[in-house]
């Protein structure tokens, strides 16, 4: 019994040092400033999260287009991003400016910003 309750609390400790240490999910958008219509641009999101373990991961990632989410990645415990920073790339060809926002969220801290952009016409 005292062994049981020894390997509880040293669980409970591991989960709250590790969730102490790690961080709320960052994206960051590369994408071309202009394009010309009808151009085939790629989208990249950049996503950060120093935990992607069994019990703390990278839940979600989206990606708007003038408000419209046009691509998202989920994940979960046996599915979960290849590394602590990952990226995901979209193609859209332009068919006038456009505003772009996306977002990535930890399944037990959130998410730590929206990212934005704009892509005019050349």
């Amino acid at each position: 019994m005292k062994k049981m309750i020894l390997l509880i609390i040293g669980v409970l400790i591991f989960l709250c040092a590790e969730s102490a240490l790690a961080n709320k999910a960052v994206v960051r958008l590369e994408a071309p400033e202009n394009a010309t219509q009808g151009e085939k641009i790629k989208i990249t999101l950049f996503v950060t999260h120093s935990a992607n373990n069994f019990f703390h991961y990278t839940k979600r990632v989206y990606l708007k287009i003038n408000g419209q989410e046009k691509a998202s990645w989920e994940f979960s415990v046996t599915n979960r991003p290849e590394a602590e920073v990952f990226s995901r790339t979209f193609e859209y060809v332009m068919d006038g400016p456009i505003s772009l926002e996306s977002a990535a969220f930890c399944n037990i801290h959130g998410s730590a910003n929206t990212a934005t952009a704009t892509i005019g016409l050349k």
